[in-house]
This record gives structure tokens, C-alpha cells and sequence, in this order.
């Protein structure tokens, strides 16, 4: 077993008392010798004196003293032209294959190759726009130096799902650098714009889009300046999902205006769709079957009105919370005075209930023809698109006075004017909404039949039953040569690449979401089997594509490893070039040798004594 060196003070100590030791001997034996065999005054103090100096010599041996080492940081080109700054004699620089570097720096395949070569390497100043993922895994021994540079005029952050359902909702968001008063356009597959915003003080923007077939689409994202002249143009790759209609049962205690827009609106929308209407008497419209356990295992959601919800009684509504707990989701709209029955759990408060107040939505898209038109439609030859009624202001609305407290309330329609109108909380299996909106059927008199089924295409979708086989999310946007993160996929799992190259994917043992990774080498749309069933469909950019948006993503990286080892990176340089590394050792062994022999050869001796006798040799 080797032996570690003991530390600076133990070292020291310990020399420093055979030091004393040696001082007192040679003392105590000049004072035992006769007085004629003494030592003279100038050998006593020459032997007290050599003492001290062997004992430092000797520490210095066991602990040579730092020094100061200009290999310390390492100077690493990364993508971007960045100038080599001046540096002091003996430091290092080299070039990532990203980097713009002259002939005369040396080029490294990656980072952890340029510190393989260096392994004296402490601190690690990146200039560029920062590291790729495949050199951020930095040793935590080794502090990181980074300034990123001013942001490129463009789009630094984007939010889009990547995939989404047929007739479900495509939200962008992100954020934009170095464009003032701006706007953001998003144009469909087929060439039209369908929605725009204004960046706001931030910089940020929100638009989004209805999907439309399935399969792979190709949107667009334009940032036009001030001027309207185009400052960045990319595509957005969406792969749009077959929907799996949920299945609707409605219940109605009786016909009105709101409920026959709502039915209007699930039968366009191609759901399947089973309604009772009561119609007093005793008389019935529609299926005339019971509510029972049956029925509602063959139903995904089940919107009731207050009258019916509160006819099915105690009985009704524990049978159809039952179902819910397996799975079913239940939308129950509050369009009657008062706090619907058995709804209220420890995290989810009703209160209130009495009389409306106005609600206002936000608007997509008013003043913008061409976004108005794609989402309204064409109309019909009895009912052509009016322009003018579609940019008129959105009506308000008017929204039951229902308060809706707790943990476990989660709002819908934050951000119209009046607050949210819809609440959902999980139960069991499935989900509990409540809907106080009473006449959003105004917006499709209003010409806005796209906002009226946005709002309920957003509720059903909330609460539907979740389908068999869960999703599977894939990191958008993707790049090549960069790692994508797939999660909720299979063990069986594959991808299949543009050129016909499958690549197993292989979930993390321990994760919860079952995530997996995989590096594409190639641009194009990659399709996610299991087994020969397509689960979905992810597009990846090239490596050069969104420049701004992968410079952005890159420099936050890499700022996040500035700080990694909490100030605790050892060795640590405080001045940037240096670094203080132990000394050589074997110069303060040989002068401690030499002293060691001259002293012992210079106690034995009979210079300075006061006569020749055999008395001892202190």
C-alpha cells in the first residue's frame, strides 16, 4: 500500500521538534563537558544555527513550494469568427471543426481531444458563440471563461410541439433579438398567412394555427422589421397525427340556442356524437337509453348541462363520477344559477354561482385578411366570407359568476378579458371540467365560427379519455449531427432515417417517460416505428439552418458551465494564463543532503574545540 504525504503542518511540526531536540542535545552536552573541552563560541553557534536550516530544508523537500504554470487555460475556438486574443507566452489555442481559424491554429476534432492533449488544463476560455452539444460535458476539474457575443438579428427562441393532432392547435411561441417594432408571420402549407403579432418590449410573440390533414406539413415563420421587409425566413416542419375522434354523449334538461351551436359544432367536427334532449312532458329528443355503467365505458366525454346534471340525481351523478375515475371525462356547464352538485373536492372550491359577468376573448388574427379568410374559410356560395364581419370586434360574452378555488384547479381561458371561464381538476382516471361560458354561440353569428370551435375543441379535448397507446414527444426543432430526446417510446422501438438506415432507439432503464436518445446524420423527415406500425414523425433541419436560433441555444450552453463547479474547480487560476503547480522537489533534497553532511562531518570534527580529547564531539 503507498503512503500518502502528510500534510504542510504536520511536516513541519514534526521537523521542527527533532530541530529542538538536536538544539537542546547539543546544548546539554556543552554543558556536561569539562570546561577545557568545550566548544568555542563561534562552533556553538554555527551548530545551533545549522539546525533550523536542516530542519527548513528538509520540509522544503517533503513539500517543494508552487510555482506558477502559464499552461493553465486552454483558449478554444468555437463556431463563429472570433479573433485570438493576446495571450502569454506558453498558453495554448485551438479550433473546434466549427471555428474560423486561421492556418496556424491548431484544429481539434473535439473538446475533450483538445484536453486529452493539454491535461494540465484548469480553466477553459471559449470564444465563439459557444460549445455544441457534444463538448459540453466539461470536467469539473477545469473552470469555463465565456462571454458570449451580441445576439445575431433573428429568432434565439422557439416553442413548437413538433407534432400535433388533426384539428388540434399549433401554438408558437418564442422570442426575437435585434428587430424593433416587428411582427412574426405564420403562412400555411398552403402559401397563406394564417395568423401574425407584434413583438412586443421583449421581444416575445405568440402565434399559432388550426392543423389541418394528417401527415407531414410544412408552415412557415417570417420576421418582417418595421418596413415589412423580411429579416428571417425558415420553415416549420409539423407532423400533423391522425385524431382519434373522442366519443360525445350530451345531455341537455332542454333545447336552447347555445346547446344547438354546440351540437352543430361536434357534427362538423366529425365527432361521434350520442344526445338527449328533454323537452318537458316527459317527451325526449334523441336517444332515450339510461345513463348506466355501459353506456358510459363506450363514452370518452360526457357534457351535461346544470338541468341535467342535477336531474340525474345522487344516484346519477355517483354512477357517472365512477366512470370518470376510469377514465371518462365529464364537462358539466354551469348555465344555471347556483354551484353544480357533487363537483367540489378539497382542492377544487365552487362558490358562487349567481348572475354573469362579461367575458372578452382575444382575438387572433382581426385586421389580417388573409389570416381571417384561411381560418374562417372560403364560405359558401349562400354564405360567401365577409370580410367586414370577420374584422368586426369579438362580442363579449357573458360567463356565469362562478369562483373556483383550490390546488388542484387548473384554469382554461386566462387570457381574455373577464378571466378564465373553465376549470378542470383530475379524478381518478379521468377529468372533471366546469364550463361557465353561457352564450358562445354569439361567435358564430358574429362570423367567428373559428373561435367558437377553438373554445370547445380546447374544453373536449381537456377532458377526453386518454387513448390506448400514449404519444410519443420528440424535441423540436431538431438538427443534424445534434442529439434529439424521444420520450414515451416503446423497447421495440426504431427509427427510420430519409435513406432507409434503421436505428433502434433504447429508453433509459430507470426513467419514468421512457427517453431515449439519437443523434440523426442526415436532414429530413426520420419515421418512428414500432414494430411495422408508424407511432410518428419528426423532421430534422440541417446544420445550418435557424443560424440565430442555434448561435442562441449554443451561448446559453455554454453559460450554464461558467458556474458547474460552484467555485470549487481546484486549482483554480485567480489570473487568467497561470496557474500554481508544485515545484521539483529534488533541488532542496540535495541541499538537504549537502547540510546534512557537512553538519554531521562538522560535529565530528575538532575545528573549534578548545583542546584535542576524546570528549564528545558536541
Amino acid at each position: 500500500m503507498m503512503m500518502s504525504t502528510p500534510s504542510l503542518a504536520v511536516t513541519a511540526t514534526l521537523v521542527a521538534a527533532l530541530a529542538l531536540l538536536a538544539a537542546v542535545r547539543i546544548l546539554h552536552w556543552q554543558r556536561r563537558a569539562v570546561p577545557g573541552a568545550r566548544s568555542r563560541g563561534w562552533r556553538l553557534a554555527l551548530l545551533l544555527l545549522a539546525q533550523p536550516a536542516w530542519a527548513v530544508l528538509l520540509v522544503l523537500a517533503i513539500h517543494p513550494p508552487a510555482r506558477l504554470h502559464p499552461d493553465a487555460t486552454l483558449t478554444v475556438l468555437a463556431g463563429g469568427e472570433a479573433a485570438v486574443p493576446a495571450v502569454p507566452p506558453g498558453s495554448r489555442v485551438v479550433a473546434l471543426p466549427e471555428a474560423v481559424a486561421g492556418a496556424d491554429v491548431p484544429r481539434v476534432p473535439d473538446l475533450a481531444t483538445a484536453l486529452r492533449l493539454h491535461p494540465d488544463t484548469r480553466l477553459l476560455r471559449v470564444l465563439g458563440d459557444g460549445l455544441v452539444a457534444r463538448d459540453l460535458d466539461v470536467p469539473a476539474d477545469v473552470a469555463v471563461e465565456f462571454e458570449p457575443p451580441a445576439p445575431m438579428p433573428g429568432f434565439t427562441d422557439l416553442v413548437w410541439p413538433g407534432t400535433t393532432v388533426a384539428g388540434g392547435m399549433l401554438r408558437v411561441s418564442g422570442r426575437v433579438h435585434g428587430v424593433a417594432d416587428g411582427r412574426v408571420e405564420l403562412v400555411a402549407p398552403a402559401g397563406v398567412r394564417v395568423d401574425s403579432a407584434a413583438i412586443d418590449a421583449l421581444g416575445h410573440f405568440v402565434v399559432q394555427a388550426p392543423g389541418f390533414a394528417p401527415g407531414p406539413a410544412r408552415f412557415g415563420l417570417q420576421l418582417r422589421d418595421s418596413a415589412g421587409a423580411v429579416v428571417e425566413e425558415a420553415p416549420l416542419q409539423l407532423w400533423i397525427a391522425p385524431s382519434v375522434a373522442p366519443r360525445v354523449r350530451m345531455l341537455a334538461g332542454a333545447a336552447n340556442v347555445e346547446t344547438r351551436f354546440l351540437r352543430r359544432w361536434a357534427t362538423d367536427a366529425g365527432l361521434p356524437l350520442q344526445m338527449r334532449v328533454a323537452l318537458g312532458a316527459g317527451l325526449v329528443l334523441g336517444e332515450r337509453g339510461g345513463i348506466d355503467a355501459a353506456a358510459l365505458a363506450q363514452t370518452d366525454v360526457l357534457v351535461v348541462d346544470a338541468r341535467s346534471w342535477s336531474g340525474l340525481g345522487a344516484a346519477g351523478r355517483a354512477t357517472v363520477l365512477a366512470a370518470v375515475e376510469s377514465g371518462m371525462g365529464l364537462l358539466v356547464r354551469a348555465d344555471m344559477p347556483g354551484v353544480p352538485a357533487g363537483l367540489s373536492a378539497p382542492g377544487f372550491r365552487l362558490s358562487g354561482g349567481q348572475g354573469t359577468v362579461p367575458v372578452r376573448l382575444p382575438a387572433t388574427g382581426v385586421g389580417d385578411a388573409d389570416a381571417l379568410r384561411a381560418r374562417s374559410g372560403a364560405g359558401s356560395a349562400d354564405a360567401p366570407f365577409d370580410l367586414e364581419q370577420a374584422r368586426a370586434p369579438v362580442p363579449a360574452l357573458q360567463k356565469r359568476r362562478l369562483q373556483v378555488e383550490g390546488a388542484q384547479a387548473a384554469a382554461i381561458g386566462p387570457g381574455g378579458e373577464g378571466g378564465p371561464w373553465a376549470w378542470w381538476r383530475p379524478h381518478g382516471q379521468g377529468r372533471v371540467l366546469v364550463w361557465t361560458l353561457q352564450d358562445s354561440y354569439l361567435l358564430v353569428l358574429a362570423g367567428r365560427a373559428d373561435l367558437h370551435g377553438a373554445l370547445w375543441s380546447e374544453a373536449v379535448a381537456t377532458v377526453a379519455r386518454a387513448q390506448t397507446a400514449p404519444a410519443i414527444r420528440v424535441d423540436a426543432p431538431a438538427f443534424a449531427d445534434r442529439r434529439v430526446r424521444l420520450c414515451g417510446a416503446g423497447t421495440q422501438a426504431r427509427v427510420l432515417a430519409p435513406d432507409g438506415t434503421s436505428s433502434p432507439l433504447w429508453p433509459h432503464p430507470d426513467g419514468g417517460d421512457h427517453c431515449a436518445g439519437y443523434w440523426p446524420h442526415q436532414p429530413g423527415w426520420h419515421r418512428v416505428l414500432e414494430g411495422d406500425v408508424l407511432r410518428t414523425a419528426f423532421h430534422v433541419h440541417s446544420a445550418d439552418a435557424w443560424p440565430a436560433l442555434r448561435a442562441a441555444q449554443r451561448a446559453s450552453a455554454t453559460l450554464a458551465l461558467v458556474g458547474h463547479c460552484d467555485g470549487d474547480c481546484p486549482d483554480a487560476p485567480a489570473v487568467a494564463g497561470t496557474r500554481r503547480v508544485p515545484g521539483p522537489a529534488w533541488p532542496w533534497w540535495l541541499a538537504w543532503l549537502a547540510v546534512s553532511g557537512v553538519l554531521w562531518w562538522f560535529e565530528r570534527s575538532r575545528q573549534g574545540r578548545d583542546r584535542d580529547d576524546d570528549a564528545d564531539p558536541a
